[in-house]
């Protein structure tokens, strides 16, 4: 008991040194030498120094050794930079099972990554147990994480095992990765270039798990394979895509394709199990017909060249891009200058603005962030260049070479943009006591937009699309200040809700002709009228599919007709929540919303519900792009 107390006072003792460290400066270098000729001895203590909420792109140089550690990486936009593969070594004799049995703050594997736009660069990480059990060296649910030039080594399963389920994308370049059973596994994206991949048994290599996205890619771009006779390949156990391009495999691979275990549920697609696309690939003593060239076969039939990261990533990011941030949009407000990137950037603090009549406009906030504010000069003179010192200001998002925004001439600047969002609806929308278990989606919302714009919630628990006009809580919303209503209702329009709440979802019915007029009475005020489908209730059926008979299904149904009708933008929330909960399963659903409730949300529930929303709207409505957290959308 005495030892618990020691070490939790230490824990809280160093959370709060790291709570009030001063914040680093613009390209901070952290370096580790085993033997003392650097600022820190271990990895994890370097890590450790990096203050809470670090906004900028910190390095780690790691100096050649062996350094026999665990360590946990949960900063964003970390570089750890070793002397090479050979000469810099992370290791550690640790089974899953002895994590499983004592669970401590660093996590299961050797490194264990959980911050964003991480990149390890010249390092070799291994996990030294010996015999064929999981055993991972790398572990983690980050997202952008860049491997470049390192081995990562094991004789157990998993040894490279990155699952941030939702939305990881992982990109290796010139690796090396040993191990047994499914030793490079990821949950998500994932592209390997120029790497080696080596078996430990005749197990499955490759793993892929793509079943929350129909768009999760698998692509390997030039890799070797080898392992003893009779390897196989790959294996897969969920949805899944597998693109090897250019690939090279020993003789000692077996004849045996890329296989499914088990079998998809009656009502699942089983052709997403079956992606598996080559192209160039051979095998020293001869082909087998499984890997000829098939890519023609593929979604959208992708040409060998096609197969980038940028393309893997769906657009959302390319790793190897040399492009620096671009300056999109460019505000005034007084004496304030808001630049506005194409991405979040690093250093800032260095940078101001100049005006035409020559005086400057200085950095006031937002280093780290997209949008950066600068506040002096002369307010009636426009803002007419971003001066940067050097290579100061770079992007954020993980790529392989830095990104230097440079001195240059700015756009011309408008008033600052902003926008008032109403919404209406129910208890699934609503806004809730902090203290409460429970949030609405309207109520996550607020925190996904920027402060341009302020967001009035005027859902409200058990209304129907007719009682909440008929308590006159749609004349009290303030319907005039609005550039965009939100409307959704559904959950209380059900039978068996009572005659003051019911509706019928029919064509002709009530219902329609009450989504109808909210319409149309918000266009007569001037906003943008947004309808929502109901969100799905998390009921589930035997074989784990959410119900297709659910209760809001026909008021869904209905929004989309009314939508169409009047050429109304719509979310269909019903459809994203229903095919949310069916990919994560009931078990692991359960944390979006409150125990015994299948309707409403908790505070984690609501944030994936509006990043759904948001995700959505803003294709439809390209205007409300510039005001949405884009990080948000991804890490909810």
């Amino acid at each position: 008991m005495i030892h618990y107390h020691v070490a939790i006072t230490r824990i809280l003792k160093t959370a709060l040194l790291l709570l009030l460290a001063a914040p680093l400066s613009a390209g901070t270098t952290l370096t580790v030498d085993p033997a003392g000729g650097g600022d820190f001895t271990t990895i994890q203590a370097a890590l450790d120094s990096i203050p809470v909420g670090n906004r900028q792109r910190v390095v780690v140089e790691i100096g050649p050794g062996a350094y026999n550690e665990r360590v946990r990486l949960d900063h964003d936009r970390v570089t750890l930079r070793g002397a090479g593969a050979e000469e810099t070594r992370l290791w550690y004799r640790w089974p899953r099972e002895a994590y499983h049995r004592r669970y401590d703050r660093f996590g299961p594997g050797v490194l264990n990554v959980f911050g964003d736009d991480v990149v390890v660069e010249g390092l070799t990480i291994e996990n030294t147990q010996p015999d064929s059990t999981h055993a991972f060296a790398l572990y983690g649910q980050p997202d952008r994480l860049i491997l470049d030039g390192c081995e990562v080594l094991g004789v157990g399963g998993d040894t490279v095992s990155l699952w941030n389920t939702s939305f990881g994308c992982y990109y290796h370049r010139g690796c090396r990765f040993t191990g047994g059973v499914d030793f490079v596994c990821p949950r998500g994206w994932c592209f390997v270039r120029d790497s080696r991949f080596e078996a430990v048994d005749g197990s499955a290599m490759i793993w892929q798990d793509g079943h929350m996205d129909p768009g999760m890619k698998f692509a390997l771009v030039g890799c070797e394979f080898d392992g003893p006779e009779g390897f196989w390949l790959g294996r897969n156990h969920y949805p899944s895509q597998f693109y090897l391009v250019g690939c090279r495999f020993t003789e000692r691979m077996a004849d045996k394709p890329i296989g499914v275990v088990g079998r998809p549920k009656p009502w699942q697609n089983a052709s997403l199990w079956e992606q598996k696309y080559f192209f160039d690939c051979h095998r020293t003593g001869g082909d087998y017909a499984w890997h000829a060239d098939n890519l023609s076969e593929a979604p959208s039939s992708p040409a060998a060249d096609e197969i980038t990261p940028a393309w893997t990533f769906g657009g959302t990011w390319d790793p190897e891009s040399t492009d620096a941030p671009t300056v999109v949009e460019v505000e005034t407000d007084g004496a304030s200058v808001f630049v506005t990137l194409s991405e979040p950037v690093c250093g800032a603090a260095e940078a101001r603005v100049l005006r035409a009549d020559g005086s400057a406009a200085e950095f006031t906030a937002g280093d780290g962030d997209r949008r950066v504010r600068f506040e002096g000069g002369s307010a009636d003179s426009l803002p007419a260049s971003l001066e940067v010192e050097g290579e100061s200001l770079i992007g954020a998002v993980a790529t392989l070479a830095p990104r230097p925004v440079a001195s240059q001439s700015l756009p011309a600047a408008t008033p600052v943009h902003r926008a008032s969002i109403l919404l209406v609806g129910d208890s699934t929308v609503a806004d809730y006591p902090l203290e409460s278990p429970m949030r609405g989606w309207g109520q996550a919302l607020r925190g996904m937009v920027d402060e341009r714009v302020t967001v009035h919630n005027a859902a409200r628990n058990g209304r129907s699309s007719e009682s909440f006009r008929s308590e006159g809580r749609w004349k009290q919303a303030d319907l005039e200040a609005a550039d965009f209503v939100l409307i959704q209702f559904g959950h209380n329009d059900n039978p068996g809700k009572g005659p003051d709440r019911e509706t019928d979802p029919a064509p002709g019915g009530s219902y329609r002709a009450n989504l109808t007029r909210y319409v149309e009475e918000a266009r007569e005020a001037g906003a943008v009228a947004v309808l929502v489908s109901p969100t799905a209730r998390r009921h589930f059926t035997a074989e784990g599919q959410v119900d297709p008979q659910g209760g809001n299904l026909p008021y869904a149904a209905a929004v989309l007709a009314v939508a169409e009708e009047l050429d109304c933008p719509v979310v269909d929330l019903n459809r994203l929540t229903g095919e949310l909960f069916e990919r994560l399963g009931e078990g692991p659903s359960d944390r979006y919303q409150p125990e015994g409730d299948r309707t409403h949300f908790t505070p984690a529930g609501a944030r994936r519900v509006a990043a759904l929303l948001l995700g959505e709207l803003q294709e439809q409505l390209p205007e409300l792009r510039r005001f949405v957290d884009q990080a948000a959308l991804r890490r909810p």
